[in-house]
């Protein structure tokens, strides 16, 4: 389901999009500017609350991961007033620093809100529904 003006659907597809962008191009900053400054991140990999645990669990990916191609399909944008929910899946493909790689289909379970004009996540709960060696 999608709901709420085009130009908010735009602007938080455009948040998916620099999320998806900073990942690939292991960008710390500007991943950590997609988010609220109370965010929370549950699911695979662990429980996250606030700024700093987000960056630890990045710093942690990081050294086990060389690179990643992370692309998200957005399936639904659900608006009300200054917070919205989503539902997006996204297909990554990792390579590892010992050479080996996997792929990865998982699913997002979204919160957003609208800072300052800005849609930023808030809280994104993630789930693998899929993955290869």
């Amino acid at each position: 389901m999608f709901t709420g003006s085009i130009e908010d659907r735009l602007k938080i597809r455009e948040r998916f999009d620099s999320y998806s962008d900073a990942v690939s191009r292991i960008a710390l900053d500007d991943y950590l500017r997609c988010w609220t400054d109370d965010p929370i991140r549950l699911g695979t990999g662990g429980e996250f609350r606030g700024v700093d645990q987000l960056r630890a669990h990045w710093d942690g990916i990081w050294r086990a991961i060389e690179t990643m191609a992370f692309v998200t399909q957005i399936g639904a944008i659900e608006i009300d007033g200054q917070d919205a929910r989503t539902r997006s899946y996204c297909q990554e493909t990792l390579r590892f620093r010992n050479g080996q790689t996997q792929q990865l289909v998982g699913a997002y379970a979204d919160e957003l809100k609208r800072v300052d004009g800005e849609w930023l996540f808030n809280k994104r709960t993630y789930r693998i529904h899929i993955a290869t060696p």
